[in-house]
């Protein structure tokens, strides 16, 4: 992990580099450029995730967020970008705490063969998820020994436009808490929301 970071961090600094010496000066600065906010929110279920599909019950419990983004380097003829994303979540039903992902590193895939009629793209992303508390429906299932306020955040997200309307979206997320199969706080599962929403790219 910490080469592909390193890595990571040496193809951003290029490719800023490169932009900043061969674009013209009427082009806007990469700073500029790329940034996004998407507005989601669905059911919660604390279900272990190999049992989703069998029976979530999602116990009457949702998240509403808020999430702005940064592409951080545009490759392979604007295929695919990483980009960087923090994110405002608050729970509501049967647990009301207010949950932040402050640093979520995100991979996305925006070349689809439909993409003149459907405009798509495809992210997954890893980071970090902090609860304000330890969310209840997750103690509830598992007990206060088997959660965590801090835990590893994952999410997925698809996103589809109209074509004269390419910087607006439609949003399909899953976002999920997990312990990394128990590497983090001994958790091996904690919760999953699947959302809906809107991203609208600057």
């Amino acid at each position: 992990m910490r080469h592909f970071l390193i890595t990571l961090c040496f193809l951003i600094l290029q490719n800023v580099l490169a932009e900043g010496c061969c674009q013209e000066q009427t082009s806007p600065p990469w700073w500029k450029n790329g940034w996004a906010i998407t507005v989601f929110g669905g059911p919660l279920t604390t279900q272990t995730s190999s049992k989703i599909l069998k029976h979530a019950d999602f116990e009457n419990s949702g998240i509403i967020a808020l999430a702005g983004s940064k592409e951080l380097i545009n490759l392979w003829e604007n295929r695919f970008d990483f980009e960087l994303e923090a994110q405002a979540v608050q729970h509501i039903g049967e647990q009301s705490h207010f949950e932040i992902n402050p640093i979520v590193l995100i991979f996305r895939w925006k070349s689809f063969p439909w993409n003149t009629i459907l405009p798509t793209t495809f992210a997954i992303g890893d980071g970090i998820s902090i609860a304000t508390q330890r969310p209840h429906l997750e103690v509830k299932r598992r007990g206060k020994d088997k959660t965590s306020d801090v835990l590893n955040y994952v999410m997925a997200e698809l996103t589809l436009s109209l074509p004269d309307y390419p910087q607006w979206a439609l949003v399909a997320r899953y976002h999920h808490r997990s312990g990394v199969f128990g590497k983090i706080h001994g958790v091996e599962d904690a919760s999953t929301a699947f959302a809906g929403g809107l991203k609208y790219w600057f």
